[in-house]
């Protein structure tokens, strides 16, 4: 067993490289690894969200469909269990309330989606996510919606989903779905969460109509978890890394053409001659 390296020697090391390039390493080595340690859990965060989600969702295709007055109530907030349930919507589309939903690509596409209140037979409110359409088509879209939506019942069925986070913005068209970004539904009593229309969209999106089906999102757990331990394993990588080139900066300090002196080579043994022979006889 090797003895302990005397703290002196550790002092005259420490003096050679300089306190102050000691100092700004061990702040690198801090920083970088705090933001690595960060990014990891930021990954691993979003892993356990879409995780809860695919949980949620699983969880939600064993409950048979029900309208949306039984599932998510008006008032209060969006049940877990009701997140991702499959619900029938009956009412009249508010067509003063339509609101193309911005920067939201489908399959690549440039695409506007059309949100819209929906007046449910029990005097409650819903917001319903009717369908899409190319950003190009968006003025043709918005006259044949004026056409079709002329106040007549509809019923049909969608996925229940919660309101996404505002982000505060209030210029023309919606770029979060929820309620703030919306016109006034002309009541109080509103549904806590908003449904994607499915089932042709209220019909709207059969083969004739202005709207296209919005897809639901792919739910994969995604390579976060691997992210998250990468990140995890640069964090204890950096201090490595910091030991190491500081000890090639101390050798190339002390020898600045940063060559190692070749090892000596054993002398070889040189054999008597003949004559040294006879004379030692």
């Amino acid at each position: 067993m090797s003895a302990p390296i005397p703290r002196s020697r550790w002092l005259a090391v420490a003096r050679e490289i300089g306190w102050g390039r000691l100092a700004l390493t061990a702040l690198i080595v801090l920083v970088a690894s705090a933001l690595c340690v960060v990014a990891g859990r930021w990954q691993y965060g979003r892993y356990v969200a879409k995780a809860d989600a695919i949980e949620a969702y699983e969880a939600a295709q064993t409950h048979s469909i029900a309208p949306v007055e039984e599932v998510a109530g008006a008032g209060g907030s969006l049940a877990d269990d009701a997140q991702w349930r499959t619900v029938t919507v009956s009412g009249v589309i508010d067509a003063d309330s339509v609101v193309a939903l911005r920067n939201r690509p489908v399959d690549s596409t440039a695409a506007y989606q059309y949100l819209a209140w929906v007046d449910l037979e029990d005097g409650s409110a819903v917001l319903v996510n009717l369908g899409w359409a190319p950003v190009g088509a968006a003025e043709d879209t918005e006259d044949a919606l004026a056409e079709v939506l002329t106040g007549a019942d509809v019923t049909f069925s969608g996925t229940l989903r919660s309101f996404e986070e505002d982000d505060g913005r209030r210029d023309a068209g919606a770029t979060r779905i929820v309620p703030a970004q919306m016109g006034d539904p002309g009541t109080d009593s509103i549904v806590p969460g908003y449904v994607v229309a499915s089932e042709d969209c209220a019909g709207l999106c059969d083969d004739d109509g202005p709207l296209l089906e919005v897809p639901l999102p792919t739910l994969s757990l995604g390579p976060h978890l691997s992210y998250a331990w990468q990140w995890w394993a640069f964090a204890l990588l950096v201090p490595v890394g910091a030991v190491l080139l500081t000890k090639r900066d101390l050798e190339l300090k002390r020898d600045p053409s940063g060559s190692k002196p070749a090892p000596a080579r054993p002398r070889r043994r040189r054999h008597p001659s003949d004559e040294e022979i006879e004379d030692a006889l």
